[in-house]
């Protein structure tokens, strides 16, 4: 009389007995146990079996057993990690040479932000700070003539050269 039951339906007989199901399901697994005399049976097996494993002695691991397990662990780890690091990706660089390089880079992009705001302070101050040659430069001429100017006594000496005409015969020259 026993019918085979799928591994669903067995999921969800487990899952009512632990109380894990919501309440619809509860309401058709109740609907299958009133109706169905091997969903009894196999939920009164479950029960039974459930049973027993409490009356089991628990048994623990030796520490020996758990350090054993956990240096295994990270054995394995530590073997996985290290062919991940040999293992070539992208443009066959290892994750070691591209750690390498994206630290290279980093340091690359802060030299040229750097080098560019020390052009860019430059380039304001220049602008703003104006420089002491620039009133000797528009007055060359008069700076190369000082010495020619400072021959004439007076400005009305000047006047008097400029009405005789002596500046027009030297222009005309």
């Amino acid at each position: 009389m026993s019918k085979d039951i799928t591994e669903q339906e067995l999921e969800k007989l487990v899952a009512y007995l632990d109380g894990e199901v919501s309440e619809q399901e509860a309401i058709e697994v109740e609907q299958a146990l009133s109706n169905d005399e091997s969903t009894r049976e196999r939920v009164d097996g479950l029960e039974r079996a459930w049973e027993m494993l409490d009356r089991l002695p628990i048994s623990r691991a030796s520490e020996e057993f758990t350090d054993k397990t956990l240096s295994s662990i990270r054995t394995v780890q530590l073997e996985a990690q290290a062919a991940e690091d040999q293992q070539p990706s992208g443009f066959g660089m290892t994750k070691k040479t591209r750690a390498q390089l994206r630290k290279v880079a980093i340091s690359a992009g802060w030299i040229a932000g750097l080098a560019c705001s020390i052009f860019l302070g430059y380039l304001i101050t220049n602008q703003w700070v104006p420089d002491e040659s620039d009133p000797l430069i528009r007055e060359l001429s008069f700076i190369e003539n000082l010495d020619t100017y400072s021959e004439v006594q007076s400005l009305e000496f000047l006047e008097e050269l400029t009405k005789s005409g002596t500046f027009d015969e030297t222009a005309q020259q």
